[in-house]
Protein backbone atom coordinates (compact mmCIF):
# COMPACT_ATOMS: atom_id res chain seq x y z
CA UNK A 1 0.00 0.00 0.00
CA UNK A 2 1.38 3.39 -0.95
CA UNK A 3 1.80 6.28 1.47
CA UNK A 4 -0.90 8.18 -0.40
CA UNK A 5 -3.32 5.28 0.02
CA UNK A 6 -2.56 5.06 3.75
CA UNK A 7 -3.24 8.77 4.17
CA UNK A 8 -6.49 8.49 2.21
CA UNK A 9 -7.64 5.61 4.45
CA UNK A 10 -6.71 7.54 7.59
CA UNK A 11 -8.62 10.59 6.43
CA UNK A 12 -11.69 8.41 5.84
CA UNK A 13 -11.33 6.90 9.34
CA UNK A 14 -11.22 10.40 10.83
CA UNK A 15 -14.65 11.11 9.38
CA UNK A 16 -16.15 8.15 11.21
CA UNK A 17 -16.95 8.56 14.89
CA UNK A 18 -18.61 6.32 17.44
CA UNK A 19 -20.24 9.30 19.17
CA UNK A 20 -22.18 12.33 18.07
CA UNK A 21 -20.58 15.73 18.30
CA UNK A 22 -21.18 17.69 21.48
CA UNK A 23 -23.96 20.24 20.76
CA UNK A 24 -22.64 23.75 20.24
CA UNK A 25 -24.84 25.16 23.02
CA UNK A 26 -23.10 22.85 25.50
CA UNK A 27 -19.68 23.94 24.26
CA UNK A 28 -20.77 27.58 24.58
CA UNK A 29 -21.82 26.95 28.19
CA UNK A 30 -18.47 25.48 29.28
CA UNK A 31 -17.04 27.23 32.36
CA UNK A 32 -13.68 28.14 30.77
CA UNK A 33 -13.31 28.95 27.08
CA UNK A 34 -10.43 27.73 24.95
CA UNK A 35 -7.87 29.80 23.09
CA UNK A 36 -5.73 28.40 20.28
CA UNK A 37 -1.97 28.79 20.35
CA UNK A 38 1.01 27.57 18.35
CA UNK A 39 4.08 26.85 20.46
CA UNK A 40 7.49 26.77 18.74
CA UNK A 41 9.46 23.64 19.66
CA UNK A 42 12.38 22.08 17.80
CA UNK A 43 11.69 22.52 14.09
CA UNK A 44 7.90 22.70 14.36
CA UNK A 45 5.07 24.58 16.02
CA UNK A 46 2.81 22.52 18.27
CA UNK A 47 -0.91 23.29 18.10
CA UNK A 48 -2.47 23.59 21.55
CA UNK A 49 -5.77 24.70 23.05
CA UNK A 50 -5.37 26.69 26.25
CA UNK A 51 -7.86 26.87 29.13
CA UNK A 52 -6.90 29.55 31.65
CA UNK A 53 -8.83 30.05 34.90
CA UNK A 54 -9.27 33.48 36.46
CA UNK A 55 -6.65 34.08 39.16
CA UNK A 56 -4.89 36.86 41.00
CA UNK A 57 -2.27 38.27 38.58
CA UNK A 58 0.62 37.53 40.96
CA UNK A 59 -0.41 33.95 41.70
CA UNK A 60 1.49 31.14 39.99
CA UNK A 61 -0.73 28.50 38.43
CA UNK A 62 -0.52 24.76 38.53
CA UNK A 63 -0.66 23.27 35.03
CA UNK A 64 -2.17 20.22 33.32
CA UNK A 65 -0.78 19.09 29.99
CA UNK A 66 -3.49 16.95 28.38
CA UNK A 67 -2.91 14.48 25.53
CA UNK A 68 -5.98 13.13 23.73
CA UNK A 69 -6.68 9.66 22.39
CA UNK A 70 -7.61 8.59 18.89
CA UNK A 71 -5.39 5.65 18.02
CA UNK A 72 -2.49 7.91 17.01
CA UNK A 73 -4.37 8.86 13.83
CA UNK A 74 -7.24 11.04 15.06
CA UNK A 75 -6.97 14.60 16.35
CA UNK A 76 -8.47 16.13 19.46
CA UNK A 77 -12.25 16.37 19.56
CA UNK A 78 -14.93 18.46 21.22
CA UNK A 79 -15.15 15.89 24.03
CA UNK A 80 -11.54 16.70 24.88
CA UNK A 81 -12.57 20.34 25.05
CA UNK A 82 -15.29 19.47 27.58
CA UNK A 83 -12.82 17.51 29.73
CA UNK A 84 -10.19 20.25 29.69
CA UNK A 85 -12.60 23.09 30.42
CA UNK A 86 -14.01 21.31 33.45
CA UNK A 87 -10.57 20.28 34.71
CA UNK A 88 -9.32 23.87 34.48
CA UNK A 89 -12.42 25.05 36.35
CA UNK A 90 -12.34 22.41 39.07
CA UNK A 91 -8.60 22.35 39.74
CA UNK A 92 -7.68 25.99 39.08
CA UNK A 93 -4.93 24.81 36.73
CA UNK A 94 -3.83 26.23 33.41
CA UNK A 95 -4.64 23.46 30.93
CA UNK A 96 -2.96 22.89 27.59
CA UNK A 97 -4.72 20.39 25.37
CA UNK A 98 -2.01 19.27 22.96
CA UNK A 99 -3.07 18.63 19.36
CA UNK A 100 -0.01 16.57 18.45
CA UNK A 101 0.93 15.39 14.94
CA UNK A 102 -0.89 12.36 13.55
CA UNK A 103 0.01 9.22 11.64
CA UNK A 104 0.32 8.13 8.88
CA UNK A 105 1.34 11.61 7.74
CA UNK A 106 3.76 11.73 10.69
CA UNK A 107 4.56 8.13 11.70
CA UNK A 108 6.32 6.90 14.85
CA UNK A 109 8.19 8.42 16.62
CA UNK A 110 7.10 11.90 15.43
CA UNK A 111 4.26 12.24 17.97
CA UNK A 112 6.48 10.94 20.79
CA UNK A 113 9.13 13.53 20.00
CA UNK A 114 6.58 16.33 19.74
CA UNK A 115 4.95 15.41 23.05
CA UNK A 116 8.35 15.27 24.74
CA UNK A 117 9.24 18.66 23.27
CA UNK A 118 6.06 20.38 24.42
CA UNK A 119 6.42 19.00 27.96
CA UNK A 120 10.04 20.15 28.10
CA UNK A 121 8.97 23.55 26.76
CA UNK A 122 6.31 23.99 29.47
CA UNK A 123 8.90 23.34 32.17
CA UNK A 124 11.56 25.54 30.63
CA UNK A 125 9.07 28.41 30.16
CA UNK A 126 7.18 27.97 33.44
CA UNK A 127 8.30 31.34 34.82
CA UNK A 128 7.17 33.19 31.70
CA UNK A 129 3.87 31.29 31.68
CA UNK A 130 3.31 32.21 35.36
CA UNK A 131 3.26 28.48 36.14
CA UNK A 132 4.69 26.70 39.18
CA UNK A 133 7.04 24.09 37.66
CA UNK A 134 6.64 21.96 40.77
CA UNK A 135 2.91 21.57 40.10
CA UNK A 136 2.72 20.40 36.49
CA UNK A 137 0.63 17.27 35.89
CA UNK A 138 0.52 15.16 32.71
CA UNK A 139 -2.76 13.55 31.65
CA UNK A 140 -3.10 11.10 28.78
CA UNK A 141 -5.98 9.08 27.41
CA UNK A 142 -5.49 5.94 25.30
CA UNK A 143 -2.90 6.85 22.63
CA UNK A 144 -2.20 10.01 24.61
CA UNK A 145 -1.27 7.99 27.69
CA UNK A 146 1.13 5.92 25.58
CA UNK A 147 2.74 9.13 24.32
CA UNK A 148 3.29 10.70 27.74
CA UNK A 149 4.72 7.43 29.04
CA UNK A 150 7.08 7.41 26.04
CA UNK A 151 7.99 11.05 26.71
CA UNK A 152 8.89 10.18 30.31
CA UNK A 153 10.99 7.26 29.07
CA UNK A 154 12.92 9.70 26.86
CA UNK A 155 13.22 12.01 29.84
CA UNK A 156 14.88 9.31 31.97
CA UNK A 157 18.14 10.17 30.22
CA UNK A 158 17.77 13.91 29.59
CA UNK A 159 16.01 14.82 32.88
CA UNK A 160 14.56 17.87 31.13
CA UNK A 161 11.45 17.87 33.34
CA UNK A 162 9.97 16.37 36.50
CA UNK A 163 6.16 16.25 36.50
CA UNK A 164 4.36 16.29 39.82
CA UNK A 165 2.13 13.41 38.70
CA UNK A 166 0.75 11.61 35.68
CA UNK A 167 -2.67 10.22 34.73
CA UNK A 168 -2.74 7.22 32.39
CA UNK A 169 -6.23 6.35 31.14
CA UNK A 170 -6.58 2.89 29.50
CA UNK A 171 -3.00 2.89 28.21
CA UNK A 172 -1.94 0.76 25.22
CA UNK A 173 1.28 -0.34 26.92
CA UNK A 174 2.29 -3.27 24.71
CA UNK A 175 2.14 -2.74 20.95
CA UNK A 176 3.96 -6.00 20.17
CA UNK A 177 0.79 -8.03 20.69
CA UNK A 178 -1.83 -8.00 17.94
CA UNK A 179 -5.15 -6.46 19.05
CA UNK A 180 -6.82 -9.76 18.09
CA UNK A 181 -4.59 -11.62 20.58
CA UNK A 182 -5.78 -9.28 23.34
CA UNK A 183 -9.34 -10.60 23.03
CA UNK A 184 -10.78 -13.30 25.26
CA UNK A 185 -12.27 -16.49 23.73
CA UNK A 186 -15.76 -15.08 24.33
CA UNK A 187 -14.80 -11.85 22.54
CA UNK A 188 -14.30 -13.74 19.29
CA UNK A 189 -18.06 -14.25 19.16
CA UNK A 190 -18.72 -10.53 19.57
CA UNK A 191 -18.85 -8.79 16.19
CA UNK A 192 -18.39 -5.36 17.77
CA UNK A 193 -15.23 -6.37 19.62
CA UNK A 194 -13.83 -8.12 16.57
CA UNK A 195 -14.48 -5.02 14.48
CA UNK A 196 -12.75 -2.85 17.07
CA UNK A 197 -9.72 -5.15 17.09
CA UNK A 198 -9.54 -4.87 13.32
CA UNK A 199 -9.69 -1.10 13.58
CA UNK A 200 -6.95 -1.03 16.23
CA UNK A 201 -4.72 -3.22 14.04
CA UNK A 202 -5.25 -0.84 11.12
CA UNK A 203 -4.40 2.17 13.27
CA UNK A 204 -1.19 0.50 14.47
CA UNK A 205 -0.24 -0.16 10.85
CA UNK A 206 -0.76 3.55 10.19
CA UNK A 207 1.35 4.50 13.20
CA UNK A 208 4.45 2.30 13.02
CA UNK A 209 6.29 -0.48 11.28
CA UNK A 210 5.87 -3.88 12.99
CA UNK A 211 9.55 -4.03 13.95
CA UNK A 212 9.26 -0.67 15.76
CA UNK A 213 6.86 -2.12 18.35
CA UNK A 214 9.84 -3.50 20.31
CA UNK A 215 10.95 0.02 21.21
CA UNK A 216 9.96 1.11 24.74
CA UNK A 217 8.88 4.39 23.11
CA UNK A 218 6.19 2.35 21.34
CA UNK A 219 5.60 -0.28 24.03
CA UNK A 220 6.31 1.42 27.39
CA UNK A 221 5.97 -1.85 29.30
CA UNK A 222 9.33 -2.87 27.78
CA UNK A 223 11.19 -0.06 29.56
CA UNK A 224 13.56 -1.15 32.30
CA UNK A 225 12.68 -0.76 35.97
CA UNK A 226 15.55 1.72 36.23
CA UNK A 227 13.92 3.93 33.58
CA UNK A 228 10.39 3.51 34.93
CA UNK A 229 11.67 4.40 38.38
CA UNK A 230 12.13 7.99 37.18
CA UNK A 231 8.37 8.37 36.60
CA UNK A 232 6.27 10.61 38.89
CA UNK A 233 3.33 9.38 40.96
CA UNK A 234 0.87 7.74 38.57
CA UNK A 235 -2.88 7.21 38.43
CA UNK A 236 -3.57 4.26 36.11
CA UNK A 237 -7.18 3.74 35.08
CA UNK A 238 -8.40 0.69 33.19
CA UNK A 239 -11.84 -0.38 31.98
CA UNK A 240 -13.37 -3.80 32.53
CA UNK A 241 -14.82 -3.94 29.00
CA UNK A 242 -11.56 -2.91 27.33
CA UNK A 243 -9.13 -5.38 25.74
CA UNK A 244 -6.26 -3.17 26.96
CA UNK A 245 -7.10 -3.64 30.64
CA UNK A 246 -4.59 -6.41 31.36
CA UNK A 247 -1.60 -4.67 29.79
CA UNK A 248 -2.53 -1.42 31.52
CA UNK A 249 -2.64 -3.19 34.86
CA UNK A 250 0.60 -5.03 34.10
CA UNK A 251 2.21 -1.67 33.36
CA UNK A 252 0.90 -0.27 36.65
CA UNK A 253 2.40 -3.27 38.46
CA UNK A 254 5.77 -2.77 36.75
CA UNK A 255 5.75 0.91 37.69
CA UNK A 256 5.06 -0.01 41.30
CA UNK A 257 7.83 -2.63 41.24
CA UNK A 258 10.15 0.14 39.97
CA UNK A 259 9.43 2.21 43.07
CA UNK A 260 6.79 4.54 41.62
CA UNK A 261 3.83 5.52 43.82
CA UNK A 262 0.92 4.10 41.79
CA UNK A 263 -2.83 4.40 42.26
CA UNK A 264 -4.54 1.82 40.00
CA UNK A 265 -8.26 1.36 39.52
CA UNK A 266 -10.26 -0.84 37.17
CA UNK A 267 -13.76 0.43 36.39
CA UNK A 268 -15.40 -2.91 35.76
CA UNK A 269 -18.53 -1.73 33.97
CA UNK A 270 -16.89 0.68 31.53
CA UNK A 271 -15.38 0.52 28.07
CA UNK A 272 -12.35 2.04 26.40
CA UNK A 273 -12.54 5.83 26.24
CA UNK A 274 -15.19 6.15 28.94
CA UNK A 275 -13.64 9.04 30.87
CA UNK A 276 -13.62 11.37 27.86
CA UNK A 277 -16.70 9.99 26.11
CA UNK A 278 -18.68 10.28 29.36
CA UNK A 279 -20.25 6.87 29.48
CA UNK A 280 -20.12 3.99 31.94
CA UNK A 281 -18.60 5.02 35.27
CA UNK A 282 -17.19 8.29 33.96
CA UNK A 283 -18.43 10.49 36.80
CA UNK A 284 -16.70 8.40 39.46
CA UNK A 285 -13.54 8.21 37.34
CA UNK A 286 -13.35 11.97 36.80
CA UNK A 287 -13.82 12.58 40.51
CA UNK A 288 -10.81 10.32 41.00
CA UNK A 289 -8.91 12.41 38.40
CA UNK A 290 -9.76 15.57 40.32
CA UNK A 291 -8.78 14.17 43.71
CA UNK A 292 -5.50 12.86 42.32
CA UNK A 293 -4.66 16.18 40.68
CA UNK A 294 -5.58 18.19 43.78
CA UNK A 295 -3.38 15.97 45.92
CA UNK A 296 -0.37 16.89 43.76
CA UNK A 297 -0.94 20.60 43.18
CA UNK A 298 -2.09 21.82 46.60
Amino acid sequence: MTREELIEMAQAARQRGAFRAVPQEKLDALPIKQAEKYIPVSENEVHIFEFKPEIHPEEKLPMILNFHGGGFIKGRADRDQVYCSHMADRTGALVWDVDYVLAPENPFPAAVNECYDIIAYAFSQAERLNVDAGRIVLAGHSAGSNLIAAACIKNAESRAFQPAAMILDYIPANQMISPFCKLTPDDYGDERKMARAGMEKLYLDFYMKPEEAVSPLASPILASEEVLGTFPDCLVITAGEDSLREEGEAFAAKLAASGVNVTARRFRNSMHGFTINRNGEWEEALKLHERFIHSHIE
